[in-house]
């Protein structure tokens, strides 16, 4: 059903999304056809009357379950139970819904051309030469490494890390990085520790639990948390982690510390698993393809703010392919939780310079030298 510029699903059409100023329902229909009923937040109505709206919206939702990173999966009666109880996950549930009615309301207002998603740029180019003589010193040039910490021993998990797995290495190999992956029993910090540390690792990403301080592994072991990793695991590096809450406290932590940048989530990540009654759409795919829209960005060169801004255009798009659903609301939360912080003109490239001038003085330097290669009399 076409309302506005948007299409939507019949039973989507029917949940009310505002108050009239006598307090009934109002609908997408009425607000398209008269877009001053949508004067005003919803955010300003008592929380009885954002409960009373969320709870009919839920309610006109076909079955479905919720999906939090780092909380489990919630079906369509357990939500609905957090929300009649009031609980803390109760009122971020009714936040998300609140918050996406505004801005379904102001998108009806405003009509115009629906957003679609955004377009990659090239992949960077390596340079042909491979090493360059300069006097006694020589120029070599280094593949580079993204590292992805991928929690692939969780059910709530393990379809994300198999969606990057998919899609998004590939894209880091094919640009010229060497991808190493931490999976499985191998996601652990005792891992994480060397593989972060060599000079070459540029970016780190991956799909796992968090909070706001710490980002795990696998059985949650702690891969990186405040103030208990050595700076040099995150110096100069790029770092993107699909996780809850990591963005409050561990990205502004790393990017302290070193790190170049940190683009993450300050709240629970939450989603909508695929619904039966919606077999055109994969709702899980819309979320994992939005997220991911940061580490192809980057990995085609991007600077960390158009990789950002890309992410956000992305996320419009999934969300306006279903509009007024439970989808919706959780793509527009996520969204709207998701940050950068650190150097906005971070890029990362697939390869380094390593200078290397002789005489060699340093006999470590020279030792690791003659093992690279082969000795000849």
């Amino acid at each position: 059903m076409k309302i506005g510029n948007l299409n939507f699903k019949d039973y989507a059409a029917k949940k009310p999304i505002a108050f009239s100023p006598t307090g009934e329902f109002l609908y997408a229909k009425d607000l398209a056809a008269e877009p001053r009923l949508g004067l005003g937040s919803l955010f300003a109505l008592g929380a009885e009357q954002q409960t009373k709206l969320t709870l009919e919206r839920y309610d006109l939702e076909p079955d479905f379950s919720l999906a939090i990173i780092g909380a489990g999966v919630l079906s369509k009666d357990e939500a609905i139970e957090h929300i009649k109880g009031n609980t803390h996950i109760g009122q971020e549930l009714v936040q998300a819904e609140i918050g996406y009615c505004n801005e379904l309301i102001s998108s009806l207002a405003a009509g115009g051309s629906l957003p679609v998603w955004p377009a990659l740029p090239p992949f960077p180019v390596i340079p042909k030469a491979y090493w360059k003589r300069v006097v006694n010193c020589i120029w070599l040039i280094l593949k580079t490494r993204a590292l992805f910490c991928e929690n692939t021993t969780d059910g709530v998990t393990t379809p994300f890390a198999n969606y990057r797995m998919k899609y998004v290495h590939p894209e880091f190999s094919a640009a010229g990085y060497m991808v190493i992956v931490l999976k499985g029993i191998d996601d652990t910090r005792a891992n994480f520790i060397p593989q972060a540390k060599i000079g070459l690792t540029v970016y780190i990403s991956g799909i796992g639990h968090g909070n706001y301080t710490t980002y795990t592994g696998h059985m949650g072991d702690h891969i990186l948390e405040v103030c208990k990793y050595d700076p040099a695991e995150v110096k100069d590096k790029a770092i993107h982690f699909l996780s809850c809450e990591t963005a409050g406290q561990l990205g502004p932590d790393t990017v302290a510390k070193g790190a170049k940048c940190y683009a993450g989530y300050t709240e629970n990540f939450i989603l909508q698993w695929d619904s039966p009654s919606t077999p055109a759409v994969n709702e899980f795919e819309l979320f994992a393809r939005s997220d991911s829209t940061f580490d192809i960005n980057m990995a085609h060169g991007a600077t960390a703010q158009t990789a950002y801004n890309a992410t956000f255009a992305a996320f419009n798009a999934a969300i306006a392919t279903v509009p007024g659903t439970v989808a919706a609301s959780y793509l527009t939360y996520d969204r709207d939780h998701f940050k950068l912080i650190g150097d906005p003109n971070t890029k990362i490239l697939p390869y380094r310079y390593v200078k290397i001038c002789f005489p060699i003085m340093e006999l470590e330097k020279e030792s690791s030298l003659a093992l690279a290669g082969d000795l000849v009399d």
